[in-house]
């Protein structure tokens, strides 16, 4: 049997005595491997089986290519991940829907891509959006899930068309033995108790987005209400009124001109709060990502930058609770990583024109098609359909994290990749795994 490197792997670090920290981005498996196995690791393409070796190295031999450092030398790894990319783009047994109410919203952030309208979704247009799912389910007859994000604009502003469409969602699900999921994107400053109770028992929403930018004074410069309230305190005290029942996240967006108040906000969740398991929160980059957006590039983070908050941020929360945030530590391999790029997931505005990301939704070029013709392929949905992984992400050995990024920049922009910022932090969350691994190997001995 030949055998050859695979061209997944990581090395994250090498130790003082000498052993090396690799990581497979395809298989997912983060290993320590001594000096002695390196050195057939090095010289493996010339390695013979056959050769007379001792127990211990045919037994690190059969570890490395159950873990993916190694594979067969026949083996073609882009082709393979390419054509298991190729299959979990056309799945039939999940249909995800992002539903937008409305596209106005009770907040002016200034970094928001959205064109805001005062657009609300009509009853009739209601009406035909069950009609296009009820034709998915009898198209697909595969389909054992509907999944629905409540997305908007802010969706609560229109609570009695989430609720209503809820109702007969649900409803439609139980008549067909389809399995139901709800989650929602909102700004939380109508998330009062009542909303929230109604949204976990009566809509079947299980988990929550908001986003907090910083303190109190930071915050409420970000997440501008219109009518000038304190934006901080409602959303602090709608969290706390609601986590009990509901899983939700905290996104925090970064740039330049809240970095000071990062620490700040993570020692408000954890020592004033107690927010540790429930809300979880995390860090995104805030980008230039449309004409709306009134933030600059020279304002956004770059890769480096963004990578020594995340990493500060990380710690923290590893800090807070080593045993709950293990499973944190390792990049998620994504088979398919942008939805936009597979069958069977839609972004619906109040109209019912369907796009294939939430980015673009309202903007008529992006459209790509519309909930009365639920099986008309225009040319805009065969752009993601037909979206490749860009030859210059070939070569990466990051390529099962990513498969290429984010499909709107990729398809809307010149066709090239753009890395995520997250790209920068992996090695260092790989770094704190081991630092764990070995604070818990000194525990237990």
């Amino acid at each position: 049997m030949k055998y050859k490197k695979s061209r997944f792997n990581v090395e994250v670090d090498k130790l003082l005595n000498g052993n090396i920290l690799i990581y497979n981005t395809y298989t997912g498996v983060f290993g320590i491997m001594n000096t002695a196995t390196q050195e057939v690791f090095r010289d493996i393409e010339s390695f013979n089986a056959s050769n007379s070796i001792n127990d211990e190295m045919q037994k690190n031999i059969r570890i490395m290519l159950r873990s993916g450092y190694i594979v067969d030398f026949d083996k073609d790894e882009l082709a393979s991940l390419k054509l298991e990319r190729a299959r979990f783009r056309h799945p039939e047994n999940s249909l995800n829907i992002t539903i937008a109410p409305t596209m106005d919203c009770n907040m002016r952030c200034p970094y928001c891509f959205e064109n805001k309208s005062d657009l609300v979704m009509s009853q009739e247009t209601q009406d035909k959006l069950i009609d296009f799912i009820r034709a998915h389910f009898k198209a697909y007859a595969a389909i054992k899930n509907l999944s629905v994000v409540w997305y908007g604009g802010e969706p609560l502003m229109q609570k009695e068309v989430i609720y209503s469409l809820s109702e007969k969602l649900i409803e439609l699900c139980a008549e067909k033995e389809i399995d139901y999921f709800a989650s929602m994107i909102t700004n939380g400053a109508l998330l009062d108790l009542e909303t929230a109770k109604k949204l976990a028992q009566d809509c079947k929403v299980s988990s929550i987005q908001v986003t907090m930018d910083g303190m109190k004074e930071q915050h409420n410069k970000r997440r501008v209400l219109i009518n000038g309230e304190d934006s901080f305190e409602t959303i602090v005290s709608n969290i706390e009124n609601c986590k009990d029942f509901l899983a939700i996240r905290v996104r925090i967006n970064v740039d330049k001109g809240n970095i000071a108040d990062i620490n700040k906000l993570t020692q408000f969740f954890h020592e004033k709060k107690g927010w540790i398991n429930n809300p979880t929160a995390y860090l995104a980059p805030v980008e230039d990502m449309s004409e709306y957006c009134l933030i600059g590039e020279s304002e956004c983070l770059s890769g480096e930058e963004f990578a020594k908050i995340d990493m500060e941020f990380t710690r923290k929360i590893y800090a807070a609770d080593k045993n709950s945030f293990a499973h944190r530590f390792y990049p998620k391999r994504s088979v398919v990583f942008c939805a936009g790029e597979s069958t069977l997931k839609y972004v619906i505005d109040p109209q019912g024109y369907i796009y294939n990301c939430y980015i673009p939704i309202g903007e008529e070029k992006k459209r790509t098609g519309h909930i009365e013709k639920p099986f008309v392929v225009n040319e805009e949905y065969g752009k993601w359909l037909l979206a490749d992984i860009p030859n210059k992400c070939e070569p990466c050995e990051y390529l099962p994290i990513c498969m290429g990024g984010c499909g709107y920049h990729r398809i809307n922009g010149d066709g090239l990749p753009q890395c995520f910022k997250t790209y920068y932090t992996y090695k260092d969350t790989l770094k704190l795994a081991y630092e764990d691994y070995v604070a818990q190997k000194s525990i237990q001995s």
